[in-house]
């Protein structure tokens, strides 16, 4: 049987891998990036600004993972993440429609809800339904990559699109980071009671919410199989908050008045439960976190 043909454009970066790896095991995997991918894959060396580029590369494939864009924190002109993360989706969708592509899903992130410490979230636990507030210019890239998507779903001939929402991504390269600085805290902020040698992070997220690289590519591989019907849009996150810290008591101390509990149970039976509620992604995706924070310093302290 002839494997369904996936493009997966920014598959050279560091969540890119990931999620190659996750794919190549029942699909024909070919690439979309400025920067070769870590696997023997076919390599289409595109800048996903460049439209006719784009057109020609997007031909042929079935189904379309779309991870291209500028990070957050990436030091360069701010019109880039415009350019890039704006009119890069567009180009992706107008070729992607253009081709008869089935299905496409898109990396937008949770940092698109525009929480900050001075703008709290508006009720627990942050659902796919909690108003979208950006402020910096990333933010809001990433809220008008899933408009795009959005809009091209409506049109009919995408028949599945999806944007996935994920947190800070813990990559194998940062967890010791992590757990270095949460070492530096008190017991009460999460600190896991190990010492690694490694330099400190550097500025551990605000919601203390992430999500294992392993997991997260597990959850696009989830949904472009599952390719409903329609626009979708799901949170990505960990099950637990990273340093498994009481998440009620830590927003209460970081916002000075807790936020409005929408949902008391979500949080009875797990009080270090994150604050990003990831049960759309596992009710409709069949898509659950493997990992956990303990897991995660496990695999630490056993690196050394």
């Amino acid at each position: 049987m002839t494997k369904p043909k996936v493009l997966i454009t920014g598959g050279g970066g560091l969540l890119g891998h990931h999620v190659i790896d996750a794919m190549a095991v029942d699909h024909e995997v070919e690439v979309l990036d400025l920067k070769r991918p870590h696997r023997d894959v076919r390599f289409h060396r595109v800048d996903i600004r460049e439209l006719d580029a784009v057109v020609a590369a997007v031909q042929g494939h079935d189904r379309i993972l779309h991870l291209a864009s500028i990070d957050d924190g990436t030091p360069v002109p701010e019109p880039e993440y415009a350019t890039v993360n704006i009119q890069g989706t567009w180009n992706l969708f107008h070729a992607a429609e253009a081709a008869g592509v089935a299905r496409v899903v898109i990396a937008s992130s949770s940092a698109s809800f525009g929480i900050a410490s001075d703008q709290p979230p508006l009720r627990l636990p942050i659902d796919e339904t909690h108003v979208q507030r950006p402020r910096r210019t990333y933010d809001l890239t990433k809220q008008m990559m899933e408009r795009i998507a959005e809009s091209y779903a409506r049109r009919g001939v995408i028949g599945s699109v999806a944007a996935l929402r994920p947190t800070l991504v813990a990559r194998p390269e940062k967890t010791a980071q992590m757990v270095a600085e949460l070492s530096t805290l008190s017991d009460e902020d999460g600190n896991p009671g190990v010492t690694v040698s490694a330099p400190i992070y550097g500025g551990l997220p605000l919601l203390r919410t992430y999500v294992t690289s392993g997991d997260c590519a597990a959850a696009f591989r989830a949904a472009v199989l599952a390719g409903l019907p329609g626009y979708r849009c799901y949170v990505v996150a960990a099950d637990d908050t990273l340093g498994a810290v009481e998440t009620l008591g830590w927003l209460s101390r970081k916002f000075g008045t807790p936020p409005e509990v929408a949902d008391a149970a979500y949080f009875a039976d797990r009080p270090t439960r994150s604050p990003l509620d990831n049960r759309r992604a596992k009710a409709e995706l069949n898509w659950a976190p493997q990992d956990d924070w303990a897991a995660v310093v496990r695999e630490v302290v056993g690196r050394g």
